[in-house]
Order: structure tokens, then sequence, then C-alpha cells
């Protein structure tokens, strides 16, 4: 029974901890300041993996891996003029602000824990990546980015998140297989 309610207040702890790190990433891209998202996300990680003792390394790395493919996907929408993004680099501005940068890092954190349900639902995880748009809406609105105003964007958003989830789930089932 300790075990149970130890489980699953480790998973609670997991959601409100990314739901802090995606208020605090959204607000520092409005704001333009990178220390607004790099605190709570570092803080956010480090008692992530104080609680996580299976698979550490493979946690790890598979937040390094969701770190390029943050890079990969939202350097592409800026590149494409899907999305701009606030709080860039001058000397980079296609390239994925730092806020997004912690906040893929932080989202996976989840995978294996608050999202642990997902794991091999397949058409659920896709689904769960098609309602992206719903996040950079919300993100719109609080000044962090502007999405381009047109079908189009938003279904190369779902896409790439359904894609980019999906990769992302079967790269974690594999390192935590080993």
């Amino acid at each position: 029974m300790i075990n149970y309610l130890l489980s699953k207040s480790n998973i609670m702890i997991n959601y409100v901890g990314f739901t802090i790190v995606w208020f605090s990433c959204v607000y520092s891209g409005a704001k333009g300041d990178p220390i607004i998202a790099l605190i709570p996300t570092f803080i956010f990680l480090f008692l992530h993996f104080l609680i996580v003792t299976d698979h550490l390394k493979e946690e790890i790395q598979l937040i390094f891996i969701s770190i390029i493919f943050g890079l990969l996907v939202d350097s592409s929408f800026s590149i494409f003029g899907i999305v701009q993004y606030n709080g860039t680099l001058d000397f980079a501005p296609n390239l994925a602000p730092l806020w997004i940068i912690c906040m893929w890092a932080g989202f996976t954190a989840q995978i294996n824990h608050a999202m642990q349900f997902l794991i091999g639902r397949y058409y659920l995880i896709g689904f769960y990546g098609l309602l992206a748009p719903l996040a950079y809406l919300a993100g719109e609105g609080i000044g962090a980015a502007q999405v381009t105003d047109s079908y189009l964007a938003y279904g190369v958003i779902s896409v790439a998140w359904s894609v980019s989830l999906l990769s992302l789930f079967k790269i974690s089932e594999y390192l935590m297989s080993k």
C-alpha cells in the first residue's frame, strides 16, 4: 500500500512539476528572459532525477534526445514561417529559443511517469500529438509566440508533434528495455 501511494505521489509531483515548468517557459518567452525558464527547469529535472531510481541513465539519454528533437522541430517551424518565437537569440533568430528547449526537456521527463499510461498505446499517443496546437495557442495568448494564422500551420504542428511523440515513446521503450 505504501509503495502504491508513493508511486502515485511521484506521478503527481512529476505532473505538477512540469506544469510549473510549462508556465515558466511560456512566461520566459513572453518576457524574453531565459532565466525564467532555466531555473524552474533545472530544479524540476534535478528533483525528477532524485525520484527516478530505475533507468536513470536512460532517462537522461531520453531527455537529451528530446532536446535534439525540440531543436529540429521548433527551429523548422521558425525557418518555414509556421511559428515566430519571442525570446530568440539575436544572432540566430530562427533557432528554437532556450525556453522551448527547456519545455521539451521537462515534457519528456513525463513520458515514463505522468504519461506512463500512454506507453504502448500508439493511437492515443498520436492523438495526443494532434492536440499540440492547443499548447501553441495558449503560448500565443500569453505572448510567447505567434503562429501563422492558417489551418496548414496548425496541421503541420499537429503532424510534427504526433510523429515526435510517437518517436520519443518508441525511443523510450527501447532505452528502458536495456
